[in-house]
């Protein structure tokens, strides 16, 4: 007896494997497509980078040898600013002295031609600290009725006698007679001089 092979015939045991081997063909060609697609736009993004990355060390370089070759410049630029930081401090913080201490001594020119201001506090909020010295007693009081009228009073928006003082000096005259000061303090607040 002959056996013989028939090559046409199928095994049922090897038809689960070839249905298998079709679907992994199937998915497989979607996975790698997929997977191919993926890897470009992985390529196309670090590409991308390097190409930023190398424009941006090349901005760099031009601004590193800018700022060497302008150093003078930079340094100018510095003390400017500085300098225009300090002048905004300051401007922020003036009292304006000038201004409110020529209304004072206009107002004490005004009252009484004895007066002399003594010293002067002003500081950025307008209040303000002053003392009055005059040599006679009639010259003072004048003065007193002056510092009550509304001619005065204008430029304040409040204003109080702090301290009267008397004070004698005896080395300005011989030793048997001294001369009198009078001084006055006064405290308050000088009004805005736009208003």
């Amino acid at each position: 007896m002959k056996k013989r092979i028939n090559l046409f015939a199928r095994k049922k045991r090897f038809d689960s494997f070839v249905s298998y081997s079709v679907n992994i063909r199937k998915y497989g060609a979607v996975v790698g497509v997929l997977l191919f697609c993926l890897f470009m736009f992985f390529v196309y993004l670090v590409v991308n980078t390097q190409r930023r990355m190398s424009d941006l060390t090349k901005q760099k370089q031009q601004y590193l040898s800018y700022l060497l070759t302008e150093k003078d410049t930079e340094a100018s630029i510095r003390f400017f600013k500085g300098k225009q930081t300090q002048l905004t401090k300051f401007l922020s913080d003036d009292a304006q002295f000038v201004s409110y201490y020529a209304i004072l001594r206009n107002a004490l020119m005004d009252s009484t031609e004895s007066a002399v201001l003594d010293s002067v506090e002003i500081d950025k909020n307008r209040d303000t600290v002053f003392v009055v010295r005059f040599q006679t007693y009639e010259s003072m009081v004048s003065f007193l009725k002056y510092v009550e009228s509304t001619e005065f009073l204008r430029f304040f928006d409040e204003l109080s006698m702090a301290s009267l003082n008397l004070t004698r000096d005896v080395s300005a005259v011989a030793k048997t007679s001294s001369v009198k000061n009078y001084q006055l303090q006064f405290k308050g607040k000088f009004k805005a001089i736009n208003e």
